[in-house]
């Protein structure tokens, strides 16, 4: 698999970032998931086997909208509508949940913003027992921005 970037994780146009989750540990780049062709709509996800949506950081509006549409399409939907950048332990807890729960299911996060998407998936490595160098270096590929690692280093290591 191709290591995560902000460039690969891109979706079209302004619509976010994303990647797919194979298994707890590990993921691969959005446009490697869907063998390069670009999603537009959520309807598309299903045609490449995707079972199950996180969602970061949508607002419970918006969000209710997503999971509509995602639940029509017999999808699983899941919102975590974090605030910012910089996910609280609770939400980096219930997203390692449900990951572990999920990822056996063809799993898309999706997130409005690279800085977001990369604090997640670094917190994630490190609650899953990553080293926590090892994790930050994931999540900066992603996008994730010296504030964030600050905040998850010390998170992590109080």
């Amino acid at each position: 698999p191709q290591s995560l970037t902000i460039q690969n994780s891109r979706l079209p146009g302004r619509m976010g970032y994303g990647i797919a989750i194979l298994e707890p540990g590990l993921a691969i780049p959005y446009l490697q998931a869907t063998r390069g062709q670009i999603i537009n709509r959520i309807s598309e996800l299903k045609n490449f086997g995707f079972k199950t949506v996180i969602d970061l950081g949508t607002p419970k509006k918006e969000a209710r909208k997503h999971q509509t549409e995602t639940e029509a399409l017999g999808l699983f939907y899941i919102n975590i509508p974090i605030e910012g950048h910089l996910p609280s332990i609770q939400q980096i807890n219930y997203f390692t949940q449900q990951v572990v729960k999920f990822s056996h299911n063809s799993l898309l996060v999706y997130a409005q913003n690279s800085v977001l998407l990369g604090t997640m998936w670094a917190a994630y490595r490190i609650n899953l027992g990553a080293p926590i160098d090892f994790a930050i270096k994931q999540g900066k590929k992603l996008g994730m921005e010296a504030e964030q690692e600050l905040a998850i280093r010390s998170l992590f290591t109080k």
